[in-house]
């Protein structure tokens, strides 16, 4: 989805409407139908069914996309609205129309098990402190959320409080665990610090609305799974691409195993899990047997021939200097899209290792400090773009909204969530880019998709589980193939 300021899409509305194309309510119900949808197909949300939607209401047409949402829920609704219910703008009049027939109240509402708590209070106009009564209501939305179990709040467009342009938050903000973005994101959402109120973006298109054409960033949603080509029938392994994987030592095996069935999952045609001959036997009796695991005696035995793309690093731990030397010298020899990873991230920064251009680095900031001492001092964004400028490569720095750059086109990851914050994680990712990028995707297109993916079986995984609070990274793999249908 394109990142555009709030004014541009303002304008684009306007236009739209002074076309006569369409009317502001007409807008409104294709939103309101659009939300129902992504609901619909929203692990966060589509397994919740609600006791009790709550809709914090404004005056404006934010309004109007809660109470239609709402009113497609089957269970009763509390409103808690900044007027009466005579002053709503007609468009949101018509939408809350549409809650007759439900239990309706607008008692200060209780803390409970399952609410859907909806955030209708300002849109993405809404600049500066909040004053009362959204001051008030925000807070309370925010009380409410925190002391009601297994409960999702759902911004419409922004969350109240957040400034949708720069990303400020000069006092209370609403804590959306899912904000739905309507025509385009706003680049606020995507600033430093933004993500504790945003959570996760849920793309609504909004295609009559026509913004200008095309733009960086872009937030990924799930319409890059288009990028993944339709297989003939003819297909076969030697096809479906084959990815040599370096990882795993003694103690860190389980990276090596994950990282190598991340790529079966992901559709690898053929994958070889190189390690050293003291690992072997204890790989070899526990990864999954799709895996060709070879031992070596150094790393300059391994191949390259027949190779799609090349995977180093989860697992490896700290090496000597010689075998960290051997292992330089195969990079350096590879010609094929190479995933950078963990520890080999770290030897990189150590030895001050020159890569080559068709690398994929996939640092967490931790690691990405110690090879770009200056992105202490950056926004992430910033850090990003500097280090692609001064050391060509595609760029996945991970965090809460993982961003992926090749210097031309800069990329926001809109899955995963907190429930991924342990270890294992990015050994998965990493397979999952390598087995990408040796199907065909480029070093960036794989590298979006593969944080997308990893996200999205991350999700799937949850609510299979009954909504956990934290999903291993082997429940990740599990789940690869179903997000990337």
């Amino acid at each position: 989805m394109k990142v555009f300021p709030c004014e541009v899409i303002r304008a684009a509305e306007r236009e739209l409407f002074a076309s006569g194309a369409t009317t502001s309510a007409e807008l409104m119900s294709t939103v309101v139908e659009r939300l129902w949808q992504a609901v619909g197909r929203e692990p966060e949300l589509c397994a919740l069914r609600p006791r009790r939607v709550v809709v914090y209401a404004g005056r404006g047409n934010n309004a109007g996309d809660a109470l239609g949402l709402a009113a497609r829920f089957r269970c009763p609704v509390t409103l808690r609205a900044v007027c009466g219910l005579h002053e709503f703008s007609p468009e949101s009049a018509q939408q809350f129309a549409l809650l007759a027939g439900h239990e309706l109240s607008t008692a200060t509402p209780e803390p409970q098990e399952g609410l859907l708590i909806i955030d209708g209070l300002l849109g993405s106009g809404a600049t500066g402190p909040l004053r009362e009564p959204y001051a008030a209501l925000v807070h309370e939305l925010n009380t409410l959320r925190a002391a009601s179990p297994r409960s999702c709040t759902l911004a419409i467009d922004v969350p109240t409080g957040l400034n949708a342009d720069t990303g400020e938050v000069p006092g209370e903000a609403v804590q959306a665990d899912v904000t739905a973005v309507i025509g385009c994101v706003k680049p606020g959402m995507l600033a430093d610090g933004a993500a504790d109120y945003v959570g996760r973006l849920l793309c609504i298109p909004l295609p009559e609305v026509e913004l200008p054409g095309d733009c960086t960033p872009r937030v990924a949603d799930t319409a890059v799974l288009s990028w993944l080509p339709r297989r003939p029938y003819s297909y076969f392994k030697n096809r479906a691409g084959r990815v040599h994987i370096v990882a795993g030592n003694v103690g860190y095996v389980g990276a090596a195993q994950m990282c190598a069935e991340a790529a079966v999952a992901a559709g690898a045609g053929l994958v070889a899990l190189y390690c050293r001959e003291e690992v072997y036997p204890i790989l070899a009796a526990r990864v999954a047997p799709e895996v060709m695991v070879v031992p070596v005696r150094s790393y300059a035995e391994v191949p390259m021939e027949g190779a799609q793309a090349l995977v180093i690093g989860p697992g490896l731990g700290r090496l000597r200097a010689a075998d960290a030397r051997t292992l330089h010298d195969l990079l350096m020899r590879c010609t094929v899209p190479m995933v950078v990873d963990a520890d080999a991230l770290n030897m990189a920064a150590e030895y001050g290792w020159a890569l080559p251009p068709h690398c994929i680095l996939t640092p967490h900031p931790g690691e990405m400090k110690r090879l770009f001492p200056a992105a202490a001092e950056l926004s992430r964004a910033e850090c990003a773009r500097r280090y692609v400028a001064q050391h060509p490569c595609t760029l996945l720095l991970k965090g809460a909204r993982t961003l992926v750059t090749n210097g031309a086109e800069i990329w926001y990851n809109s899955t995963g969530g907190p429930y991924m914050a342990n270890g294992g994680q990015g050994d998965v990712l990493a397979g999952c880019i390598g087995s990408l990028v040796a199907q065909g995707l480029s070093p960036l297109r794989a590298a979006v998709l593969g944080a997308l993916a990893c996200g999205q079986a991350a999700a799937l995984a949850r609510m299979a589980a009954g909504y956990p609070r934290a999903i291993r990274a082997t429940d990740v793999v599990q789940n690869l193939q179903s997000a990337l249908r």
